[in-house]
């Protein structure tokens, strides 16, 4: 398939007007598969699909010693997804959870909430959480579905390769090469809550090899349910985007990718905004000086510009440099926050003794913040620029030939809250024929101190006063004695094939969690004392998922997975909240998860897939708002009609079996909202 995005702003009409310039008259290309090359592909050729976010290394997926699930683009196609977010449901031990209709709350083993920070997410190699407060804003992290190759998910720490905040998982999106998109393609749709939607994307291929396309996307989306109406919350949304990637070889050594992006987005939302009882003018609010339900706008933009380089040697040697540069801005009424990121990275795989596959590499990041400042949230000094430098070095030992591997590696990373921070792990694969795989691993993650964490005031509560009186702000601070919280991870999986339509995934895994961001009394004599965040909770935590892929016809296939998380935590002794009244580690995951697709294709034109998952109950999402949210069940529906190669006819139901439920509760700036079933139709061309 091939996409288009649309960029905003000043670059945006730059970007948008060279996208036009692609969309001129050229040779087109067919490129569209059938329908049934998905459930016709042998599952012993998608368990040897490769995969590179374990090792940084292109490695089979079932020799892998992680817990990898990979989302391909024919799952999210058949899925009938709108979104990256929403695709992630398609993999197990993944927390979902919608908080309205442009935020989602996304965890990998647990410890979800409206600003999880304990997952690394990259799209083609660049990272792109939110060093605010070391979380992702999901809204804006998009490009055209239709252009993803696949989405790798690996769910345990990755922090050896890829460095801090890869604590509980990795997620990996990664777009298809510019000649694998040739030609045009265009996708249309509209539903009752995918409003509209559209993406365009041209690619076009020169005499000497070089490949290129871009792609707009635009999106309209309809607002949520209420709770406390009963009407629409007024959280609908725009978007557009657009970009382009360009891939090219020197001569026979030498491959270079260059793409980019650029987008902006407006979003609406309902939140309860705290007066400044100092001002005379918010006398209105008083006592308790918050204003509830109050219409807000998120304004948001930015673009990126990513150059890679590869170098084969050898067949035994080859390198990369990677550059990329990142700007953003995201302006809400309580606070307003822009970021410039230059990112570079090299990394050199080789084969060194016997038996020894070294990867090594080394790299540097440095990001200049901004905020504009308000009452309600500060961050200080309200502009500073951090840097971060790193090295990493894996040797992958082949103990017995084709049966027996021993990886080793460790990160060092230097940032400028914590210092030095070492980040080792052992792992060990066992292949004891070709059909099966057993692994395990030990490792070590941090998850370093955000701006949030390090230097910030942000309105807890403000405690009523009688009129004579001044009400008291209580204020959650953020400290430089802050941490980094530390994982030790043991982890263990299997997989199998043992019929040639039938194969196994187990992962196993215990985690041992400490110095664990918590809430901590300046003053524990006052009740009204301000709060630091502090590093006291500790936490275990473990649980499985098992994932199961059938083929029990030729036309049909059967996709399930189960996950279960058990975890328990508490606080220091000397903890100013011996109630652990501040912690959400043990409320806000659940428990059990459980998912089947069915895919089946009726002829050569026609597929019809059915897709059930069920999530388990919250008993309290979030610090501020004790509110739990019950377990839920969601059926999907998908039915595409293709009357010819190039040309397709999709009808998609989401939460069939509810008008509206309730998946996740944010923190008390955001109103709760559920999410309403949606119908949409679409139509996608290939040309």
């Amino acid at each position: 398939m091939r996409t288009t995005s649309i960029v905003c702003g000043d670059s945006g009409h730059s970007i948008l007007g060279l996208a036009l310039l692609l969309l001129l008259p050229a040779s087109s290309l067919q490129a569209h598969e059938s329908i049934e090359d998905y459930i016709d592909m042998p599952l012993a050729d998608l368990l040897s699909m490769e995969v590179t976010s374990v090792s940084k290394k292109k490695q089979p997926l079932n020799e892998t010693a992680a817990a990898v699930f990979v989302i391909t683009q024919e799952d999210i196609r058949r899925s009938g997804v709108t979104s990256i977010p929403e695709a992630l449901r398609l993999a197990p031990g993944i927390q979902v959870g919608r908080i309205d209709a442009n935020k989602w709350a996304i965890s990998s083993r647990g410890f979800a909430n409206q600003f999880a920070n304990k997952l690394l997410v990259m799209i083609d190699g660049r990272t792109v959480y939110n060093p605010s407060f070391s979380g992702v804003y999901w809204d804006v992290q998009d490009t055209l579905l239709e252009d993803i190759e696949r989405i790798e998910v690996i769910r345990g720490p990755g922090a050896t390769v890829w460095g801090a905040n890869a604590v509980n998982g990795v997620i990996n999106i990664i777009t298809r090469e510019a000649s694998q998109t040739q030609g045009g393609l265009l996708s249309l749709g509209a539903g009752n809550e995918e409003k509209a939607f559209a993406g365009v994307r041209y690619g076009v291929e020169t005499h000497n090899g070089t490949a290129a396309r871009m792609y707009i996307k635009y999106n309209d989306r309809d607002d949520s349910y209420a709770r406390n109406t009963g009407k629409g919350s007024g959280d609908n949304w725009r978007s557009l985007r657009g970009g382009f990637r360009a891939d090219g070889q020197f001569g026979e050594t030498d491959h270079w990718t260059i793409h980019g992006d650029a987008y902006q987005a407006e979003e609406n939302q309902n939140i309860n905004l705290w007066k400044d009882p100092a001002d005379p003018a918010n006398a209105v609010y008083a006592p308790f000086f918050l204003a509830t339900d109050v219409p807000d706008s998120i304004e948001s933009s930015g673009w990126n510009l990513l150059g890679k380089w590869n170098r084969r040697f050898s067949a035994s040697s080859e390198a990369s440099l990677q550059l990329y540069i990142d700007h953003s801005k995201r302006a809400e009424e309580f606070l307003t926050q822009k970021h410039d990121t230059v990112d570079i990275d090299f990394q050199h795989q080789y084969h060194g003794v016997s038996g020894h596959e070294i990867v090594w590499g080394l790299g540097y990041r440095r990001i200049q913040d901004h905020f504009s400042n308000t009452f309600v949230a500060s961050f200080l000094p309200d502009s500073r620029a951090l840097n971060l430098y790193s090295a990493f070095l894996q040797d992958e030992i082949e103990l017995v030939p084709d049966t027996l591997r021993l990886t080793l590696g460790t990160k060092l990373e230097h940032n400028d809250f914590t210092g030095l921070e070492v980040q080792p792990s052992i792992r060990l694969a066992w292949l004891p024929n070709e059909r099966s795989t057993f692994w395990g691993a030990i490792s070590r993650a941090v998850r370093t101190p955000s701006r949030l964490e390090n230097g910030s005031r942000i309105v807890a509560v403000i405690a009523p006063a009688p009129p004579a009186f001044t009400p008291k702000v209580v204020y959650s601070l953020g400290t430089k004695e802050f941490q980094s919280e530390e994982l030790l991870a043991y982890e263990a999986g299997y997989r199998v094939q043992p019929k040639e339509n039938l194969s196994l995934d187990l992962a196993v895994f215990y985690n041992d969690y400490e110095n664990l961001q918590s809430f901590e009394k300046i003053d524990v004599q006052d009740p009204l004392s301000d709060v630091l965040f502090d590093n006291t909770i500790v936490a275990h935590s473990y649980g499985l998922e098992l994932a199961m892929d059938w083929r029990p016809l030729e036309w049909w296939r059967l996709q399930s997975n189960y996950s279960f998380i058990e975890i328990s935590s508490s606080l220091n002794s000397d903890s100013s909240f011996p109630n652990n009244e501040n912690d959400t580690s043990e409320t806000a995951t659940p428990k059990h998860q459980f998912s089947v697709r069915s895919m089946m294709d009726l002829g050569n034109q026609v597929a019809f897939d059915l897709w059930v998952y069920y999530v388990g109950d919250l008993e309290r999402p979030s610090y501020s708002v004790q509110m739990p949210v019950p377990a839920y069940v969601s059926l999907n529906a998908s039915l595409a009609w293709h009357p010819t190669k190039t040309l397709e006819f999709s009808l998609v139901a989401q939460n069939l079996l509810d008008d509206h439920h309730l998946e996740f509760v944010g923190e008390n700036l955001i109103s709760p909202t559920e999410v309403e079933r949606s119908i949409y139709g679409g139509i996608r061309w290939d040309f």
